[in-house]
């Protein structure tokens, strides 16, 4: 199966002179996105004589990651300048298309959802600079946002990035160290690449360390506790048994006519029953309470089933 085309696009070339009638695809990180010159090339289209270009779906990544395009330009009013989209989020599974403008790459429409969140997070960004707002207060509603209306990790991401920049991020994560170790294993869960959130990681080492040492800490109290019970279990065990050998044993007949006795049967009965006379029944009773330390037959009982 054919791959399919991902990238597409148009350039107005009519004002000006091509270095090379190519557009290149580059792969960005994350640190890329705030201006570096590390991207990797991974290919190049050819300029249709309409200045239309495309790059296949096979170039880019399963998962959501950072391109930027570069036309290598040549004119009056360029002097060699390097024309380039604003980064951008795509995957092998999505779709962008570039318009032809007076601008190189300025305007697109996309179906990746990442990167359209990333659109809404730079409008907002846009808005709060143009407004007239104290600086604290656009801080506030900057990481109220970045909170509240950000739903796609690798979008978060980018925007716990641009607190950093703002040295923003220490004191954030002072405030909001849940939130913050919650994102963090969120992308630990994800299939985002480990070196895309390393700093945020490097970041947020300390607070991991006490979460490690406060669980630790639970762990070893309630094995204390728990440690505590069993030795209180054993110690009630071993003396209700040292308390039950410390009785007198009965004898074979005292045995069966307490056994009599618990079932509710008179003292005729018991004798009827053995065979023998009413007051050997009485005697072997007598020695049974004189045993057990009881003075009746409810105390007996009570004490049996006790």
């Amino acid at each position: 199966m054919h791959a399919q085309i991902a990238i597409s696009g148009e350039l107005d070339l009519r004002n000006e002179i091509t270095k090379e009638h190519k557009v290149y695809l580059y792969k960005l990180s994350l640190e890329d996105i705030r201006g570096s010159k590390m991207a990797k090339e991974i290919a190049w289209s050819p300029l249709g004589a309409d200045g239309s270009f495309s790059f296949k779906s096979n170039l880019l990544s399963n998962q959501d990651a950072f391109y930027q395009l570069h036309l290598n330009r040549l004119g009056i009013t360029h002097n060699d300048t390097i024309a380039k989209s604003n980064p951008f989020i795509l995957s092998s599974r999505d779709s962008i298309n570039f318009k032809s403008g007076i601008q190189h790459f300025e305007k697109y429409s996309t179906t990746n959802i990442a990167d359209k969140e990333w659109t809404r997070l730079r409008g907002f960004e846009q808005r709060l600079q143009k407004a007239n707002n104290k600086f604290e207060h656009n801080d506030q509603e900057r990481k109220s946002y970045f909170k509240d209306s950000l739903r796609i990790l690798i979008v978060k991401l980018i925007a716990v990035q641009e607190l950093e920049d703002k040295n923003l991020l220490d004191q954030d994560i002072a405030k909001n160290s849940e939130y913050y170790l919650m994102l963090l294993e969120e992308l630990q869960e994800s299939e985002l690449p480990s070196a895309q959130y390393q700093f945020f990681e490097k970041k947020l080492a300390f607070l991991t360390k006490e979460v490690v040492e406060q669980k630790y800490a639970w762990s070893k109290a309630i094995n204390i506790i728990l440690a505590l019970i069993v030795f209180g279990l054993i110690c009630f065990t071993l003396f209700n048994r040292k308390y039950v050998e410390a009785l007198p044993e009965l004898s074979k007949q005292e045995r069966a006519i307490k056994k009599l006795i618990l079932e509710g049967k008179s003292n005729k009965e018991i004798a009827n029953e053995l065979f023998i006379s009413l007051s050997t029944v009485k005697t072997h009773i007598t020695n049974i309470y004189s045993k057990l330390k009881v003075s009746n037959r409810q105390e007996l009982l009570q004490k049996t089933y006790n």
